[in-house]
This record gives C-alpha cells, sequence and structure tokens, in this order.
C-alpha cells in the first residue's frame, strides 16, 4: 500500500482523483495548494503526489522544486488543463523541474491508473546506490 497526496484547487478534480483511486487501497490524503501540500508531505512521508501546476499560493512549478529539494524520492505526477498557457506547454516545464509524468485533464480512469501503479512500482524499486549499500 502506498500512500498518495492528490494536490489542487479545485475539490471536485481532488475527489474525481480519489475516487479514481478508491479501489486500489492505497492511503489518500488531499491538499488545496502547494503551501498545504507541503505541509503534510513534510509531516507524512508520500510516495506520490498527484500535482496541479496552477494554483494559489505556491503553484506546481514552484512545489516541484521545493518537494525535489526536501523529498527527493517522492514521486510526482503533474495534472494541468491549461489556463492562460497551454497544457501541454505547462507539462513540459513540470517536467523540466523534476515531475516523473505529466497527464493533461481531464483525468480518464485507464490512463489516470496506469500512470499511477507505473510510479508506484518505479518508486520501490531500488536505485543501483541502494542496492550496493543493503549487499
Amino acid at each position: 500500500m502506498a500512500r498518495i497526496l492528490v494536490v489542487d484547487d479545485d475539490p471536485t478534480i481532488r475527489a474525481i482523483a480519489q475516487e479514481l483511486l478508491l479501489g486500489s487501497g492505497h492511503e489518500l490524503f488531499e491538499a488545496a495548494d502547494g503551501d498545504e501540500a507541503l505541509l503534510i508531505a513534510a509531516r507524512t512521508p508520500v510516495d506520490l503526489i498527484v500535482l496541479d501546476m496552477l494554483m494559489p499560493n505556491k503553484d506546481g512549478i514552484e512545489t516541484i522544486q521545493a518537494l525535489k529539494r526536501d523529498h527527493p524520492d517522492t514521486r510526482i505526477l503533474a495534472i494541468s488543463s491549461g489556463g492562460r498557457m497551454d497544457g501541454a506547454t505547462l507539462l513540459k516545464l513540470a517536467s523540466a523541474f523534476g515531475a516523473d509524468e505529466t497527464m493533461l485533464k481531464p483525468l480518464r480512469l485507464a490512463t489516470f491508473a496506469v500512470i499511477v501503479e507505473a510510479l508506484l512500482a518505479r518508486r520501490a524499486v531500488p536505485s543501483p546506490l541502494e542496492f550496493a549499500q543493503s549487499a
């Protein structure tokens, strides 16, 4: 079982993401913006963060930078529908700043579930350095 944090300023998107993950057996948390996400991540280690790019207070790019600095092993799935900027362009920026995967909204069950499970599986595989240290 993994711990997944869903971060989006839209409560409907948070509810949809949680509904899509409901049967997965994972422990789910939610946050309305990047500031809240960083507080949760500091208190409770999470394996995966599903992170919207356009939010008030601390946007997705700022949040990715802070997460990569403070929690470098946490996987990040950046999501966006765009807004003033094209969604694909915004998600390319998210990848450049360290998001592990990206996905355009609306979230679709089959694609979302596959990406989440792939990220979690990738998280479970030890890095070569971790493997060498355990041997």
